[in-house]
C-alpha cells in the first residue's frame, strides 16, 4: 500500500514504500511582525501571532467604570466629584482598547472594552444627573440637617407604633435579664 505525504504546500503524490525517495524538508517558518488591519485592497487582514497579548486598557477601563458606578450608587450621588473623572478615564481607556483591537495590536478584550464603554457612559450620565440634582437642591435652599432630623423623627415614630404591645428584641432582653 502506498503512503501519502503532506507538507505545508499541500498534498504530494503517493510514494511507494521502500523507494528511497527522500522527504522534502518543510519550508522554514519565519515569524511575521506585520500589523493586522486594512490593507491596500480595503479588506481587513487577520491578526498575527504576535497579537495574542492581553489588552490591559480594556481591563482597567472595566475596573474604573464599575468602580465609578458602584461609588456613585453607594454614595447616593453625593460623590459625583470622584465618579465623573473615573468614568471619563474609563471611557478613554475603553476607546484606546478598541483602537488596539481595530489596528490588530491585540486580539483580546473586545467584550471587556465594549462593556467598559457602556458602563462608563451610564456612569457619566448618572454622575451628571446627580450633580444637577444636588446643585438644584442647594440652590433652592434645601436644608440637609433638617431633612436628617425629619427622617430620624419618622423612624422613632414607626418604632413606637410597632412597640405598642410588642416588645422590641432589646426590650425583651432587658426584661429577661431583670433590668
Amino acid at each position: 500500500m502506498a503512503e501519502e505525504r503532506v507538507t505545508s504546500s499541500g498534498w504530494l503524490p503517493p510514494v511507494a514504500p521502500g523507494s528511497g525517495a527522500p522527504e522534502p524538508a518543510p519550508p522554514p517558518q519565519r515569524p511575521t511582525f506585520a500589523r493586522a488591519g486594512p490593507d491596500r485592497s480595503g479588506t481587513r487582514s487577520q491578526p498575527t501571532s504576535s497579537a495574542s497579548s492581553g489588552n490591559p486598557q480594556a481591563v482597567w477601563a472595566l475596573v474604573l467604570a464599575i468602580a465609578a458606578l458602584a461609588l456613585l450608587l453607594v454614595s447616593l450621588g453625593t460623590l459625583f466629584v470622584l465618579t465623573l473623572p473615573c468614568s471619563i478615564a474609563a471611557w478613554w481607556l475603553a476607546g484606546q482598547a478598541r483602537r488596539r483591537l481595530q489596528t490588530g495590536e491585540t486580539a483580546n478584550g473586545s467584550g471587556q472594552a465594549v462593556a467598559a464603554l457602556w458602563i462608563a457612559r451610564i456612569g457619566m450620565i448618572a454622575g451628571v444627573a446627580a450633580a444637577v440634582v444636588l446643585i438644584a437642591l442647594l440652590a433652592s435652599g434645601f436644608d440637609f440637617e433638617q431633612f436628617r432630623e425629619d427622617l430620624e423623627r419618622e423612624l422613632e415614630q414607626r418604632r413606637e407604633r410597632r412597640g405598642d404591645g410588642v416588645r422590641t428584641s432589646l426590650q425583651g432582653l432587658r426584661a429577661a435579664v431583670g433590668r
